[in-house]
């Protein structure tokens, strides 16, 4: 009989959820840049090897957010990702404290899965003095793990970006898998979601990279048509709206001359043509959607549905 569970993969933003991910997967399913909240939805990854099959649902950061915008939708898809986990990868950078990791807590308490306690970025953390602090750091994270109830497997360092670490958390992790069927029968299918969510993701990946610190929190990618090649089409045709706030930052997105936006296109083109091996030509507008992070009826527009009322204390 073969195993399966769901692993959720939490943590603060930045703490290197999507970067495990890609690298536990051996595919890119979750875009990563070095800006925090890069992720705002969830997205599950699957791993299909001779044991069995895991989903892991990997997270937007979990930050204390307020009601009614596209903060409180990312900490509600958190929230939801732990309702009813086999098992949760819980990713905590070195450089953090107890003090900072509060919210995560709270969100774990409840759902009492068992968790395992990842450090990430180890490569970084060598010298004494750092050392030192690291292992006062997972002392003090564990007592507070204890104190709130949330069982602990496990507690160790890795490093996804040296493949350090990951081969023990995947042993372990299978050895706590239950006997189960498959979710997903395609043994080659990686992700649940479909190639448009891919493709407008590697738009938002370029405008996080190309853009200024705040700008690409303003932005939203909307993937107007996707026409896949056949007769005489020898390439995928890709039309996305980039929506942005205020009328400021769409002149801050096309660039002096359109130059801007021609280097957005050029990057996450290269990203799509990679990603689902052919050619493709992706046309890109930017349009004003006013406050959209912050209204309701514009997030659902955008395809974020914000949680009921009283969900997301």
């Amino acid at each position: 009989m073969s195993k399966s569970g769901f692993i959720a993969i939490v943590g603060r933003p930045n703490a290197g959820k999507s970067t495990l991910l890609n690298s536990v997967l051996g595919a890119k399913v979750s875009i990563v840049t070095p800006k925090a909240q890069t992720t705002r939805e969830r997205v599950l990854g699957i791993l299909t090897e001779k044991q069995g099959q895991i989903v892991f649902i990997d997270t937007p950061g979990i930050h204390r957010a307020k009601e009614g915008g596209i903060n409180a939708f990312m900490v509600n898809e958190a929230r939801e990702a732990l309702e009813s986990p086999t098992l949760v990868w819980y990713l905590v950078d070195p450089s953090s404290a107890p003090k900072h990791e509060a919210a995560v807590l709270e969100l774990l308490a409840p759902s009492k899965a068992p968790v395992i306690l990842l450090f990430t970025k180890s490569d970084v953390m060598m010298r004494a003095p750092q050392k030192a602090a690291l292992e006062r750091f997972q002392v003090d994270l564990k007592q507070a793990l204890a104190d709130k109830g949330i069982p602990l497997v496990e507690s160790f360092r890795i490093s996804a970006r040296r493949n350090e670490g990951l081969k023990q958390l995947l042993a372990l992790s299978w050895e706590r898998m239950p006997e189960g069927p498959f979710y997903y029968p395609d043994e080659e299918q990686i992700s649940d979601r479909p190639v448009r969510f891919f493709v407008a993701e590697k738009v938002r990946e370029q405008l996080f990279l190309h853009l200024g610190q705040e700008l690409p929190y303003s932005c939203a990618v909307e993937i107007e048509s996707f026409e896949e090649p056949g007769g005489d089409k020898k390439l995928t045709r890709i039309e996305a709206v980039i929506h942005v706030e205020r009328e400021s930052q769409k002149g801050m997105v096309i660039g002096k001359g359109g130059q801007k936006i021609k280097e957005i296109g050029q990057a996450a083109r290269a990203e799509i043509e990679r990603f689902i091996e052919g050619p493709a030509f992706l046309g890109l507008r930017v349009k004003v959607l006013k406050d959209w992070t912050r209204n309701a009826e514009a997030l659902k527009k955008m395809g974020y549905h914000l949680p009921e009322k009283g969900k997301n204390a």
